[in-house]
């Protein structure tokens, strides 16, 4: 009887961690996409843009990280390898509808904006 509870705690914390990896996996990968707009990452450093995120959330009533992502991923696949470009896709349907913002001198789409809201939010200590 006791080698039947060791094997059935056993099996239970195995499969309990499996699932913790793979949500914390999951999750990860979920904020790095809501946080990096992808085409602005790559000329804008890190810095940059907090503090676009720090001045849109000034400019807006979008000051709670749950709120952002909310709106982040409204109409958005949240598969993981399809996040990413499904939030790249919101961004040229901003540009395209004009649902734009001009943030210290950049021109912006909404989710962009977003995204660096989003990624100052996370990065308040």
């Amino acid at each position: 009887m006791k080698r039947r509870k060791f094997l059935l705690a056993s099996i239970s914390a195995f499969v309990l961690s499996l699932v913790s990896l793979w949500y914390y996996k999951f999750r990860s990968t979920k904020i790095e996409a809501l946080s990096y707009p992808m085409d602005l990452s790559k000329i804008c450093d890190r810095k940059t843009l907090i503090g676009i995120g720090t001045t849109h959330r000034k400019l807006t009533d979008e000051n709670t990280k749950n709120y952002l992502e909310e709106l982040l991923l409204q109409d958005a696949v949240v598969i993981e390898t399809n996040l990413k470009m499904s939030l790249r896709n919101k961004v040229t349907e901003d540009f395209n509808t004009g649902n734009t913002i001009l943030i210290d001198g950049w021109l912006l789409s909404k989710t962009e904006a977003r995204q660096c809201a989003f990624l100052s939010m996370s990065e308040v200590n």
